[in-house]
C-alpha cells in the first residue's frame, strides 16, 4: 500500500514538472524570436550607417562648365595682310561641388585661343566652393589678334563671317572634409565656340 502511494505521488510530481516545462517552453521560444529580430535590425542599421559614412568619405571631382558666352564689343578688319579683330567676351562659368566638404581652388586663368594661339586671357583669383553648392562667375576676357602670326587664314575667316575660338580653363585645389581629409583635385574645361561677326553673337558652344 505504501509503495502504491509513493508511486502515485511520483507520477503526480513528474506530471507537474512536465506541465510547468510545457508552459515555459513557448515563453523561451518567444524571447528567442524577439532577440533574433532585434539583432537583425541592429545589423541592418549598422550596415546603413557604414554605407552612408562611406558615401560621405568618397570625394569626387568638382565639375566646371561653360554655360554661355556673350559679346560685349567687337571690331575687325578683313583687309589682308593687316587683318585683325578685337572683342570682349563674357564667359558665364559654373563650378559644381558634389562633395560635402568645401573645394578651395588656387589662382587660375581663363584663356581664349584662335587657331591654337592664345588671343586673350583673364586671371581668376583663388576662392572656394562650399560643400554641395555651385559657384557661378562671369569672366570678362579681352580678345586681340595682335599675337597671331601674319597669315592669310585670318583674313579669309573674317570674310567668311565666322571665327572659331576655343575657351580653356584649369582649376587646381583641395577638397577638405571634416578638417582631417584633404584630397587634391584638378578640373579642366575646353569648349569650342563660333564668333558670328554678322550677328555679333557667340554660337555653337561645344564642350
Amino acid at each position: 500500500m505504501a509503495q502504491d502511494i509513493l508511486t502515485k505521488h511520483s507520477l503526480l510530481r513528474h506530471q507537474t514538472i512536465d506541465q510547468e516545462a510545457a508552459m515555459y517552453k513557448p515563453v523561451r521560444e518567444e524571447r528567442s524570436s524577439k532577440c533574433f529580430v532585434f539583432v537583425l535590425a541592429a545589423f541592418v542599421m549598422c550596415c546603413a550607417v557604414l554605407l552612408a559614412f562611406a558615401s560621405l568619405l568618397r570625394l569626387r571631382s568638382p565639375e566646371i562648365k561653360l554655360r554661355s558666352a556673350t559679346l560685349n564689343h567687337i571690331s575687325y578688319n578683313s583687309a589682308s595682310p593687316s587683318a585683325s579683330f578685337n572683342a570682349t567676351v563674357i564667359a558665364h562659368i559654373s563650378i559644381k561641388n558634389p562633395n560635402y566638404g568645401a573645394f578651395s581652388y588656387e589662382n587660375s586663368t581663363v584663356r581664349i585661343l584662335y587657331a591654337g594661339v592664345k588671343v586673350g586671357d583673364r586671371e581668376i583669383r583663388s576662392n572656394r566652393v562650399n560643400g554641395r553648392e555651385t559657384k557661378e562667375m562671369n569672366v570678362m576676357v579681352n580678345v586681340k589678334s595682335s599675337k597671331l602670326p601674319v597669315t592669310g587664314n585670318l583674313s579669309s575667316d573674317i570674310n567668311s563671317g565666322t571665327l572659331n575660338l576655343t575657351s580653356y580653363a584649369k582649376f587646381s585645389g583641395t577638397v577638405q572634409l571634416l578638417k582631417i581629409i584633404n584630397k587634391r583635385k584638378t578640373i579642366e574645361m575646353a569648349c569650342i565656340m563660333n564668333l558670328n561677326l554678322t550677328s555679333h553673337a557667340i554660337q555653337g558652344i561645344q564642350c
